[in-house]
């Protein structure tokens, strides 16, 4: 080879690199821009102002959707509690979804999806509790009642779903029961 065409060639890697390099920051800013607004939103929806909790939900790449991803996860929480998801409580699970406004094929259906084939990671009960504690602490007594209520009435109903032991008795297995009672300590 020339050095002419060494050289040409050294150029040409250069640039690719240099290149690749500016492609990479402008993804960072759009990225940086795309979780600011994200926060923006899921802030003004929820009044939620503690920064991990919005950047925790953010991260969830859903934007205000965020919300309905999390009002899934205790009923999700629950099916799981004996591990695994039976016929039952899958179609009460789909049934509560779409009672929420879940609409198929909408990132939040994405997560609902993937939680009904595969039991969440434990990080998501803790996202799930700081979600909770902050979201209550902007509400009135009355209104924190009230979403207790609607969130552990809806995980009981999916708890209740599978029926206990040969679908008589003790309607609420014990696994559930324990994962119910870890449910309501979010509210305090």
């Amino acid at each position: 080879m020339s050095h002419e065409s060494l050289d040409d060639r050294r150029k040409a890697l250069e640039e690719q690199f240099f290149q690749k390099h500016d492609q990479e920051l402008v993804q960072k800013m759009k990225d940086a821009a795309e979780k600011k607004q994200s926060r923006e939103e899921l802030q003004k929806l929820t009044g939620i102002a503690n920064e991990q909790v919005l950047d925790a939900l953010s991260d969830l790449k859903v934007g205000g959707a965020a919300t309905l991803v999390m009002s899934l996860f205790p009923i999700i929480e629950v099916a799981w509690a004996d591990g695994v998801i039976d016929a039952r409580e899958h179609a009460v699970i789909l049934d509560l979804a779409r009672t929420i406004g879940l609409e198929k094929d909408s990132p939040a259906w994405n997560y609902l999806s993937k939680w009904l084939n595969e039991k969440p990671e434990l990080t998501w009960h803790t996202l799930w509790v700081d979600y909770v504690k902050a979201l209550s602490a902007k509400m009135k007594p009355d209104d924190k009642a009230m979403l207790k209520a609607t969130v552990l009435g809806r995980a009981r109903v999916v708890a209740e779903a599978s029926g206990g032991f040969m679908g008589m008795a003790f309607r609420v297995s014990e696994s559930e029961k324990k994962v119910l009672e870890k449910l309501e300590l979010a509210f305090g």
